[in-house]
């Protein structure tokens, strides 16, 4: 693993590479349960990597450097369905990715219910602009 960390950080920039992560949003009013919570952040979490993948250019450089650097995630939480939009809306202003998963109301919450909004992989300033406000979950 190691070796191939060396190989992408050659290819990505060396150590010169800005700090990563991708931070996954969750609605606290909701009361999802732990296990809810887990599956819809890793629901996120592909789905930023997808749109990364697919927009190739600027988005897929970050998604490659934040592989490998360890895929740093900070799991953080909002109060509303309106507090969510509101920091969708501010990320696809400065170009950060962000998606919202829509539950499929199998368990939990009613089918087509936002859970939670992940955003990035961007680098670590671009997304504390955004959620530096917010609190861990």
């Amino acid at each position: 693993m190691n070796a191939l960390r060396t190989l992408f950080a050659t290819v990505n920039g060396g150590a010169g590479s800005s700090a990563m992560k991708m931070v996954l949003v969750v609605r606290s009013d909701l009361g999802l349960k732990k296990g809810k919570i887990a599956s819809q952040c890793a629901h996120a979490a592909v789905l930023c990597c997808m749109r990364a993948q697919a927009g190739g250019g600027p988005g897929r450089t970050k998604l490659d450097a934040w592989l490998m650097q360890g895929q740093p995630k900070i799991v953080l939480r909002v109060d509303s369905l309106q507090e969510m939009h509101s920091l969708m809306e501010r990320a696809e202003t400065i170009g950060v990715v962000a998606e919202i998963v829509r539950d499929a109301g199998r368990t939990q919450v009613a089918s087509g219910t936002e859970t939670v909004l992940g955003l990035g992989p961007d680098s670590r300033e671009a997304i504390d602009s955004l959620v530096g406000n917010l609190k861990l979950l």
